[in-house]
């Protein structure tokens, strides 16, 4: 391997009641045999969902009968890409087209790009972190869609805003989830969440280059899965 790249893991570890999103069930793992008394340690995950930790998004997630992980190979799942720094974005705040079209003559089509808004910082089980992140606006995702990229990345629960599930939590977002996933699947991009990391990437700089390596799970047919996520950055 080429001893001028570094490489970085944009992945948050999973563990027992870890923050995760708040209307679906947590993860949880246990021991159930140990080397002293079976002769072998051997652990059981007996709580865990496809939307869990850092994980992608395939189309199936929101549009019935669309693609699933089944119709992705893992070339279309890594490529050149930028982490672009919108860390000044408050909680709650939707993420424009004008905090992105700054970043413009970095995003090229058929690339990845991820966004860094620090909330991978404030990861716990607070009310900022799980219901107040900034979120991806329509007009975000429409610019990403005119700039043909093919995976979007961001380090909070999900790209759309707090959906309003649970009374009293969270701004009210400009445009559902919901719509916000549709508008990227319509276009063939994919979605990663949750990832870690980003502000290794771009070593105080606003905006920096890598290849990423997404290597979910292979479980058949799924909407999503817990995946591994690696970018390599040049070292020179």
């Amino acid at each position: 391997m080429n001893k001028h790249y570094k490489i970085i893991d944009l992945t948050h570890k999973l563990y027992t009641d870890m923050p995760s999103y708040p209307t679906l069930p947590p993860f949880r793992i246990e021991q159930i045999r140990t080397v002293e008394r079976e002769g072998s340690n051997v652990s059981v995950i007996t709580s865990m969902h496809t939307h869990l930790g850092t994980h992608i998004d395939f189309p199936l997630h929101m549009i019935p009968n669309s693609k699933s992980m089944d119709d992705y190979t893992l070339e279309d799942l890594c490529g050149d890409g930028i982490v672009v720094d919108l860390s000044y974005k408050g909680a709650g705040e939707e993420i424009t087209e004008e905090d992105l079209a700054r970043y413009s003559d970095y995003i090229n089509e058929g690339e990845i790009v991820c966004v860094f808004t620090g909330w991978s910082k404030k990861r716990n089980h607070t009310a900022t972190y799980l219901f107040k992140w900034p979120y991806i606006g329509e007009s975000a995702a429409h610019f990403l869609v005119r700039k043909g990229v093919k995976i979007l990345g961001i380090d909070t629960l999900s790209v759309g805003g707090w959906g309003g599930k649970v009374a009293v939590k969270g701004p009210p977002t400009k445009t559902p989830s919901r719509e916000i996933h549709k508008m990227l699947f319509d276009a063939g991009i994919l979605v990663v969440e949750e990832l870690a990391n980003l502000d290794v990437v771009l070593k105080g700089n606003k905006v920096a280059r890598a290849f990423f390596i997404i290597a979910p799970l292979a479980i058949k047919g799924v909407e999503a899965s817990p995946c591994r996520v690696i970018s390599m950055v040049s070292d020179l």
